[in-house]
């Protein structure tokens, strides 16, 4: 009777123990065009790390209530001096960066160039990323995230850029990072690791 309650606790014990592997390091392209922030990253931590001030900015609250930081002023970015817009959502931090590029016809026709150093050729000022279905996911996490965006497919990418290259429209040289996939990736990973 020992042996049977014995074997019983074994097989018990072993069908617990997972042989799951711990899911990779995740990663994907592009994160926002600054040293030192990161996608998902809260308002005064990626203030802070931009060393600028909030005051100094002019606060937009879109109906979908993210808040959009405007600064005016240009800054140095990875691709360039503009004046950069931050986008933030409750709950998921940093989605979003527009940089607006202020230039002269000259440096206008730099900004292609410097952004295709950064992020590969492009044929219309658009880069897309690294897809959806490329993360090597673990079921748990996509579960997670499609918890957050339902909409996303394996072929979405995680972060896009596109540049406004038509110079008859008010924000031509408007270049948008679109990072909110990264950001609930980044909240998936935090939260489901």
């Amino acid at each position: 009777m020992k042996k049977l309650l014995l074997g019983l606790l074994a097989v018990c014990f072993l069908g617990g123990c997972s042989t799951q592997e711990k899911p990779e390091d995740v990663t994907y392209d592009w994160t926002p065009p600054f040293e030192d922030v990161s996608w998902g990253m809260g308002e005064d931590e990626a203030m802070e790390a931009l060393d600028l001030d909030v005051e100094e900015a002019a606060l937009d609250v879109t109906p979908e209530k993210y808040q959009v930081f405007s600064f005016t002023s240009a800054m140095e970015t990875g691709v360039g001096m503009a004046a950069p817009d931050l986008v933030f959502e409750p709950g998921f931090g940093l989605i979003g960066v527009t940089l607006r590029y202020m230039p002269t016809e000259e440096e206008a026709a730099e900004t292609l160039t410097k952004l295709e150093a950064a992020y590969g050729k492009s044929d219309d000022g658009t880069w897309s990323g690294t897809k959806f279905g490329d993360l090597g996911l673990s079921e748990e996490q996509v579960a997670a995230f499609k918890e957050e965006d339902e909409e996303i497919s394996d072929n979405d990418s995680i972060v896009t850029i596109l540049l406004n290259q038509d110079n008859l429209t008010d924000n031509y040289q408007e270049c948008v990072f679109e990072g909110k996939a990264a950001a609930i990736l980044e909240h998936v990973l935090q939260n489901n690791n």
